[in-house]
Formats: C-alpha cells, sequence, structure tokens
C-alpha cells in the first residue's frame, strides 16, 4: 500500500481538481502521465474508499469523483443555554 500512496494521492487530487471529470483508466493514466496497469489497483482502492464512484459496465468503465459526506453534529441545547 505504501507503493502506491504517491500515485492514491495524484489520482484523488485529479478528480478534486475536476469534480465533474469522468474518465476511463486509459484517460486517467494519460492525464497522469501513468500506465494503465499502475493505475488500475488504484483505482480500485479508491473506489473501495468511496472517493471514486464506477459508472458503466466491464467493458467502458468509467470513474468520477465522488464528494465525501461531511457530518456535523450541532449542539443546539449548549446553544440555546448560551443565548
Amino acid at each position: 500500500m505504501t507503493e502506491t500512496f504517491p500515485l492514491q494521492m495524484e489520482c484523488t487530487m485529479l478528480f478534486q481538481s475536476n469534480p465533474y471529470m469522468i474518465e476511463t483508466p486509459e484517460g486517467i493514466s494519460v492525464r497522469l502521465g501513468r500506465k494503465v496497469e499502475d493505475i488500475l489497483p488504484v483505482i480500485d482502492q479508491l473506489c473501495n474508499q468511496g472517493i471514486l464512484q464506477r459508472l458503466g459496465d466491464e467493458l467502458t468503465p468509467l470513474y468520477r469523483y465522488q464528494e465525501p459526506v461531511i457530518i456535523t453534529n450541532l449542539d443546539i441545547q449548549g446553544e440555546a443555554e448560551r443565548a
């Protein structure tokens, strides 16, 4: 996993910088200047982590950035007591 971490970061940053991009593994490899065979396991890891979403089918997979869910806990009672 340590070996793929820099590539995971590059791939994540590519999609974060282009949040509406939908791309093939080949397109991702061209954009990052990497080999497709190096990109594929990283894409799988990012999908498993919920960072990328897979679209399309087995023959023509497409990937897009999946915006992370942010959960905020509000202390409403504490706010009311301070007011």
